[in-house]
């Protein structure tokens, strides 16, 4: 084989091998920031929604029926106060997105922001979800 030939086959193999690294290197990038799109972020969306749509209508009985014991233990009382608080900006609409995960005393916890259609101050919300069941949500 000439020179000039096996220096072009050792060229596009190269440029090959080469491209097959980048791409193996932007998918390795790649696959963190997909994977956090999905744990905690499009998972707990619903649940997100669920509560705030309980507090929305002040529906104590929905708010608490996907707990676990512990979450549905918070009283009555409380959970009409916050109530009461967000429920008419949260009529008005809202939109939610997922900020990032958190591990905190074993626990995964998703963190929301929480955009109020008034264009009022936004909430901050930390959702964890044990076995299906929601075990804490705080908004602050």
């Amino acid at each position: 084989m000439p020179i000039a030939t096996q220096t072009r086959t050792c060229t596009v193999t190269t440029m090959q091998h080469l491209l097959a690294v980048v791409f193996l290197l932007a998918a390795l990038f790649t696959l963190p920031q997909a994977n956090a799109a999905t744990v905690g972020g499009e998972t707990d969306k619903p649940m997100v929604e669920y509560l705030l749509d309980a507090l929305a209508e002040d529906d104590y009985q929905r708010f608490i029926s996907r707990g676990t014991p512990a979450f549905a233990g918070i009283g009555e009382d409380d959970f009409r106060q916050v109530s009461a608080t967000v429920a008419p900006r949260l009529q008005q609409g809202y939109t939610i997105k997922h900020l990032g995960n958190l591990r905190q005393q074993g626990r995964d916890i998703s963190v929301w922001k929480i955009s109020f259609a008034d264009d009022g101050d936004d909430l901050l919300a930390t959702l964890n979800v044990t076995e299906g069941r929601v075990g804490g949500f705080f908004l602050r």
